[in-house]
């Protein structure tokens, strides 16, 4: 028997996205420095290439990552607590049930 996914009210799914949305910020802001820093050290055309090389897998890595679905934010928001990208005080509001997961996944 499979356990069934745990039911988000629309306040905790509100809670949810408004944290998926500061994290969201605060990496890619991270990015665009870290980019802007990479591209003034650029001096040949592999550095280039280099660079284009990990904006595509960066790309890739934050579609997936904020890919926002109503059956899986208590991985995703584990997984950005771990990443350091939100904090579980952001959380307020989820239920005790639900941040506890969500700190027990984050430490794994």
């Amino acid at each position: 028997m499979q356990e069934q996914a745990p039911q988000w009210s629309e306040t905790e799914k509100q809670i949810a996205r408004e944290a998926l949305s500061k994290a969201y910020t605060r990496e890619t802001e991270a990015l665009i420095a870290e980019i802007s820093q990479k591209a003034s050290e650029i001096t040949e055309i592999n550095d280039v290439w280099s660079l284009s090389d990990y904006l595509n897998a960066k790309r890739y890595d934050i579609e997936g990552k904020y890919d926002y679905r109503d059956s899986t934010p208590i991985f995703v928001l584990a997984k950005l607590i771990k990443e350091r990208w939100l904090h579980p005080d952001e959380l307020a509001g989820l239920t005790p049930d639900k941040r506890a997961k969500v700190a027990a996944l984050a430490r794994m």
